[in-house]
This record gives structure tokens, sequence and C-alpha cells, in this order.
């Protein structure tokens, strides 16, 4: 009965023993505070909402026999009577003629590096931060939400990939290559028929080869004056296109874009504001603007005209598009909003690791969301600075508590 008794005091006391060393190791190691360090960054206020394009809009008649062919891609700069589209007997034709074409450019580009020799090219140093530049620039045109562009950001690699080769000496020329070109343009040009007429610009402007009946639905020159329930109407209207037409040609550098915005939040829209719009499912470039009217109603919604100057081939084509408005741009500390606290002293701040001791420090929000706010950078004492740890996470904390 002893050896029992001395057993079970035994087992015990080595329990007591390995509980007491794993509470002692587990305090060394646990942290009773997390934390993360504080970065710098910029926000926009934003207003998310729908609008539509408006701009000085030429529509081009056709053929109505023949197969068209564009010249020009959209969005780009035509003059006045300059050639818009070819018309050919037949498909075949066209694309045959596009074939000779791009041989033509083809045979011109290597003709120029072949006159240039090695002594008018630059460097192969200079050439291969060329060519990596291409191919991002056609990475990058590859991943937008339109494809425009490609052929001329192809025929720019090429040319590069040419001159590397004679930089380095893996060709002489390319005599044998502009001979092949050639000999094919030749049979290309006896196999088809030319095209039989055009169609040419009535205005300087840019081109846009689609046309959706909105190009006569509001008056550009009463844009000033919509009201919201004009812009409703006309984003709810299903136009068709005029019969016939082929194109347009937007004859004015200027262009504008109209929405609806609750009154609530078009505090900061006022003529002559010049805020940026973004069109998610167009383009990731901000476009520059200026609020040129802002008509209010009695139902409370404002009628919010911006005029634009930018033109892309991505933006030639838009009309009804969601539109994200960027108004003012912030630039400070983020900082979770959950780790702000207010003091004794009715001030804002958060609580900071400081080796092993908690500091409050102060800050002062110049952005708030739900999930964070931005703070303004101030280089004085007591304020959150950059890189400081701020505790994410903790309990019992208060100014001056050594954690350890």
């Amino acid at each position: 009965m002893d050896n029992f008794v001395k057993r079970i005091i035994t087992v015990c006391i080595s329990l007591f023993l390995i509980v007491y060393v794993i509470y002692q190791f587990a305090a060394v190691l646990y942290n009773p505070v997390k934390t993360e360090i504080v970065y710098s960054a910029s926000e926009y206020k934003t207003i998310d909402t729908e609008g539509i394009t408006i701009r000085n809009e030429n529509i081009l008649k056709g053929s109505s026999s023949g197969y068209l062919s564009y010249t020009v891609e959209n969005g780009s700069r035509v003059s006045k009577d300059g050639v818009i589209a070819m018309v050919f007997p037949s498909e075949s034709d066209s694309r045959i003629q596009q074939q000779i074409d791009r041989i033509a450019d083809e045979i011109d580009m290597l003709k120029e590096i072949g006159s240039q020799g090695t002594t008018g090219i630059a460097s192969l140093d200079v050439i291969d931060k060329q060519i990596k530049q291409s191919v991002n620039n056609l990475a990058e045109s590859l991943n937008q939400p339109k494809l425009n562009g490609l052929d001329g950001l192809q025929n720019r690699l090429l040319s590069l990939l040419n001159k590397r080769q004679v930089i380095t000496g893996k060709t002489t020329g390319f005599d044998e290559r502009i001979k092949s070109l050639t000999d094919l343009k030749k049979q290309l040009e006896a196999s088809f028929t030319p095209a039989t007429s055009t169609v040419k610009s009535p205005v300087a402007g840019y081109f846009v080869s689609k046309v959706d009946g909105y190009e006569n639905l509001i008056d550009i020159n009463k844009v000033l004056q919509l009201t919201p329930e004009q812009i409703q109407e006309a984003m709810q209207a299903k136009p068709n296109p005029e019969s016939g037409s082929i194109g347009k040609v937007v004859g004015d550098y200027k262009w504008y874009f109209v929405c609806v915005i609750p009154a609530v939040e078009s505090g900061d829209l006022r003529i002559g504001s010049k805020p940026s719009l973004v069109f998610p499912f167009v383009t990731s470039d901000a476009i520059p603007s200026e609020v040129v009217a802002v008509n209010r109603d009695s139902s409370g919604n404002v009628a919010v005209v911006f005029e634009c100057s930018y033109m892309s081939g991505e933006l030639s084509s838009i009309r009804k598009e969601t539109v994200q408005i960027r108004l003012n741009r912030y630039e400070g500390l983020r900082v979770p909003s959950r780790c702000i606290i207010t003091n004794e002293n009715d001030e804002q701040g958060v609580y900071t690791m400081v080796g092993d001791t908690v500091v409050f420090k102060k800050v002062e929000i110049i952005y708030a969301q739900p999930e964070y706010v931005i703070c303004r950078e101030k280089n004085e004492k007591g304020y959150l600075q950059l890189y400081d740890d701020i505790i994410v996470e903790g309990k019992g904390l208060y100014d001056g508590k050594t954690v350890r």
C-alpha cells in the first residue's frame, strides 16, 4: 500500500513539473499582443455610377454593293477628305490588298535598315532595352479589355529584332528577303481586283466604326442644359442605327460624359472641378476631365456634365458605361479602423509598441473607410510615424504598460 501511495505521489509531482515547464516555455514564446508596421498609402474618394457619352458625331454612308475594308483603326485621327475605307468587289480582294500593304511596309522597313548599316543603328544595349520595352508594350496591350494597335506594336518589335541581327552580325543584309517579298507582292497584285471606290471623311477628327443610334439622340449644343430626367431617359432608350451607316467621325477634340448623381454625394462636384474618370470595363487609364455643368432637380438628383479631351481607341466607341469618379486624393498613413481609440483627453490615436512598452500615439484622420483610415503624416512628437509598430490585437492595454 505504501509503495502504491509513493507511486501516486511521484506521478503527480512529475505531471506538475511537466505542466510547469510547458507553462514557462509557452510564456516565453507567447506574445500577448500582435503588431503590424505602418506604411504610407494614397486613396481616392470616389463615386461609382453609370453614364452616357455625347460627342459631335458625323455619320458616314457607304456603298450598298461590294466589300467594305477600313483603312484606319478606331480612335485614329483622320483629316478632312482622308480615306477611311475602300470598297472592293469581294472580301478576298480586300484580304489580298491588306497582305500587299503589309508586304510593302516590311520591304520599306528592311530597305531602311539596310541603308543605315551598323553605323546608323543604336548600340546593342539600347536595342535590347527597346526590344524589352516593345515586348512589355505588346503584353500590356494583350491584357487590355479591348485589343487595339497590335499591328503597329508587332511591326515595331520585328524592326528591332532585324536591327539586332545586323548589329550582332547574324546577317549582313536583307537583299534575299526583299527580293522574295517583292516577287510575292507582284504575284498578289496580278491576282486580284483593286478597290472600285473609297469612303472619305467629311471633317477632320476621330474615326469610329461603330454606329449605335445614339448619335442624334442628344443635341451636343444643348449638353450643358441637360436635366437628370433627360439623362435617365437617354440611358433607358434603345435607338436603332441609321440604315446604310458604315461608321462616323467625331469632329471635335472635346467630348462629354453625363450622369445622374444623388445630391448628397455631389458636394465635391462643382463647375470647374477636375476629377478623373475611370471606366473599369474599358481601360485602366484615369481620364482627366472638367465639370462644366451641374443641374439639380426637385427630387434630389443632380445631372453632372464632364468635359474630356483625351481620346484613345478604347474610348472612341464607348457609349453607356460604368464609371468611377475620382474626387479628392488622400495621402498618409494607412491604419486599420479597429485600431483607432480615443484616450481620456479626448484624443484619437493608436497603441504602438516601443521596445517592450505600450505607447499611445495620436493620429489625425483625413479619410475614413469601414476597414481602414488614412492619417496625416505629421513629423511631431507624440504622433504616429511611418514604420511604427501599431498594436492590432491585445488585451488590457494602456499607455506605459510593459509587455514581456
